[in-house]
């Protein structure tokens, strides 16, 4: 296949504001694609050239692909700039600039070998190659190619295209319907590489896909809780329960493989230079593999308090590590280990994970076992669930003594208790962003006014509006929004939204916002829950509590599921004794 021909798939992808066509036109494309072809190709749609958890990037800044585009057009820098400025992206620059060029026969598999060696270009004099190179590409292809290639560089590909779309498309792919989507998910819960998968699937079917094993240095994805209103519903429903604190840090999950280590975030980044002090402490551990699930958070030993996350969240940077590791440590948590020295232990209960844990990491000062009790007296779970919120922690987690780990899912094996600053057990919710109103008065300063957001349709591989957003956020907070928002403008409703609300500017589905709200309310305005004639679910008097997008993905948003299921509890509550 050549990249103008994915080119074409490219556009048609773009154009679409159906899920279901984004399915079927993604699945068109993978039965004309060979073996060799499917894993470049699928990291490519995806606006990659690796799996998320590896950290390459092509490494192209705006004004290095503005010179590359010079370069490429033989124009001048500042005419690309004037047309940049006119045009708003890049891409339509270059394909602009192409004018009439002929479509190219580089294949894809070439494309992306290009690409890599453009990432890969290090060292003196690295600028110039990178946009030597790229320039060199640019020359070679179509306005529709230049346009996607530059959209790459940029890592702006605005396809909107989520992992389920990509597994319910390889589906579709083989068996015309999405009958082969769990088992396509559970590998990818095992390995957490859609391209991976793809050319198992396509070179060696089912049998080869199911054979996919855990591996140490590509991360698992990681088990989650279930919310429950209170200890009442908690011990009613599990009965005895291990009992540890909620940490308000990043989730980490810790590979090691003899002297090599890795840090991964619960979204697939790679955190290892960054937590610099985990990856020497795992390193000091004497087993030769493994893999440990824990939370990573700032911590004051001197003074026994957690940081709150923003703090923690600060930590991730690509200069200053060194000395923010001095001002900022961090400890992990450790909560479970998945792996160790060549075994799977997934299948485990519990309670003999944490017995290897102890074991395991015993004698680390940053690698911490996370305290735990076992319990089944709501009594001694309430006053657990005190005492960790006095310390500053957002609550607990129980789970079942007997449970094995179950990666991707979340269901009551995990339940999260946390409080609400009424006094109220309750929980706060994820969002994300999928638009903006632009502003009046003061707020017309910060060019957004109200932001609207919506919450994860599982179900659908889609977002589904839920509120507008308008409180929570400082005046520098309101212009760092903006900011981050022109990067994901789109000129439509993306085809992973569903709202009957039209906001003023549509954004890719890509910020997650942490919000606490004081009920649940029935609503006809929001499509999150709805089913028919029957209202969706809105958030009464929402508030923005902070920005999750440093260990969240979109798809990690709380789900509509969740919502229905808080809305059940909050009636339950209001109801007479």
């Amino acid at each position: 296949m050549t990249f103008a021909e994915l080119s074409v798939y490219l556009d048609r992808l773009e154009s679409t504001s159906s899920r279901n066509e984004l399915v079927k036109t993604l699945a068109e494309l993978y039965t004309k694609s060979s073996p060799d072809e499917i894993q470049p190709l699928t990291y490519q749609i995806q606006g990659r050239l690796v799996p998320f958890f590896e950290p390459v990037e092509i490494g192209l800044g705006e004004k290095l692909v503005i010179a590359a585009i010079a370069q490429a057009f033989a124009t001048a820098n500042a005419e690309v700039a004037k047309l940049f400025g006119r045009l708003g992206d890049l891409g339509l620059v270059a394909a602009q600039l192409a004018g009439n060029a002929s479509s190219s026969t580089l294949p894809v598999t070439e494309v992306h070998a290009r690409l890599m060696d453009i990432a890969g270009a290090a060292g003196a004099g690295s600028v110039e190659k990178k946009r030597s190179l790229f320039a060199s590409l640019l020359k070679q292809v179509d306005p529709a190619s230049a346009k996607h290639l530059v959209r790459m560089a940029l890592g702006r590909l605005r396809l909107g295209i989520g992992d389920p779309t990509v597994l319910d498309a390889l589906s579709f792919a083989k068996k015309g319907d999405r009958s082969l989507r769990p088992l396509l998910e559970g590998a990818y819960n095992r390995v957490s590489d859609l391209g991976l998968i793809a050319k198992t699937f396509w070179s060696g079917g089912e049998d080869e896909v199911t054979a996919l094993k855990i591996t140490v240095g590509r991360p698992i994805r990681s088990q989650l809780a279930e919310r429950l209103p209170n200890p009442e519903a908690v011990i009613r429903r599990l009965g005895l329960v291990a009992v540890q604190p909620k940490y308000d840090g990043i989730r980490v999950q810790i590979h090691k493989n003899g002297a090599a280590v890795r840090v991964f975030s619960r979204n697939l980044e790679d955190y290892t230079l960054m937590f610099s002090e985990l990856t020497a402490a795992a390193q000091q551990l004497t087993d030769d593999t493994l893999i440990l699930d824990g939370e990573a958070i700032a911590y004051s030993k001197e003074l026994e308090e957690y940081l709150p996350f923003q703090l923690t969240a600060s930590r991730r940077r690509q200069h200053g590590i060194e000395q923010a590791a001095q001002e900022l440590p961090l400890v992990a948590f450790v909560f479970d280990i998945l792996y160790r020295n060549g075994r799977d232990l997934t299948e485990l209960p519990y309670e003999e994970r944490l017995a290897l844990v102890d074991e395991v990491i015993a004698g680390s000062t940053v690698l911490l076992p996370a305290p735990i009790i076992k319990t089944d007296s709501v009594e001694v779970l309430t006053k657990t669930l005190l005492d960790s919120i006095s310390q500053g922690l957002e609550g607990v987690v129980v789970k079942r003594p007997d449970s094995k780990y179950q990666a991707g899912a979340r269901n009551f094996n995990w339940v999260k208790l946390k409080r609400h600053t009424s006094g109220e057990l309750n929980d706060t919710v994820d969002l994300v962003l999928i638009g903006y109103y632009f502003g009046k008065g003061k707020r017309a300063d910060f060019g957004v006014g109200a932001l609207l957001g919506g919450v994860y349709d599982a179900d659908n591989d889609r977002f589904a509006s839920i509120t507008k957003l308008g409180t929570g956020l400082s005046d520098a907070e309101w212009r760092q929004i903006h900011e981050r928002a022109d990067q994901l403008q789109v000129d439509q409703r993306p085809a992973r939204v569903d709202s009957i609300l039209v906001p003023d500017v549509w954004l890719k589905p890509e910020v997650v916002v942490e919000v606490m709200a004081d009920e649940i309310t029935p609503s006809p305005r929001h499509t999150a829950g709805r089913v028919g004639d029957e209202p969706g679910f809105a958030l009464r008097f929402p508030r923005i509590v902070s920005f999750r997008s440093a260990d969240k993905r979109p798809e990690d948003a709380t789900t509509v599921k969740e919502i229905a299921e808080l809305f059940r509890q909050q009636r339950q509550r209001k109801q007479p004794a």
